[in-house]
């Protein structure tokens, strides 16, 4: 009887309830989602860019695959994230899947991508900016003081 329950618990694990068994890309689709809820964002990376590599070109799993690198790449969680490295792969993805259903979806990651490097660059020029400002109130007060 343990041995049965053991037997069903690792047939419900095992993902095969559906009655369909997961083989090939679609595996390996599933494990790089797995790297990403354990933010192994390395691995998941290499899996997605095989994957859309790998896939027929027109194939719904090539632009998953595309729409999923891109999303590891701007995880805010990704030591590693990088959105140039996002956008180019959603640019990638819209020419080559300009029917894909997340069309609409990675149009916004752009945009919001974008927005995020511009206000990133005037960040760091208001930084520059007030550092500025404090060498220049330095020597001010020095003068000050020497008079």
């Amino acid at each position: 009887m343990k041995k049965i329950i053991v037997l069903i618990a690792i047939i419900l694990l095992s993902g095969c309830t559906t009655g369909r068994v997961v083989t090939g890309p679609e595996q390996q689709f599933q494990a790089a989602e797995v790297c990403v809820k354990e933010k192994k964002f390395k691995e998941a990376a290499a899996t997605f860019r095989k994957i859309a590599a790998d896939a027929p070109p027109a194939s719904p799993l090539a632009a998953d695959a595309l729409f999923e690198l891109a999303l590891v790449h701007a995880n805010h969680d990704n030591p590693q994230r990088d959105y140039v490295q996002a956008i180019q792969t959603f640019e990638q993805l819209i020419k080559r899947h300009p029917d894909y259903s997340k069309i609409p979806e990675a149009q916004i990651w752009i945009s919001v991508l974008k927005t995020v490097q511009d206000l990133k660059k005037e960040n760091e020029k208001l930084i520059e900016s007030i550092e500025q400002l404090k060498r220049l109130d330095i020597r001010h007060e020095e003068r000050r003081k020497g008079k």
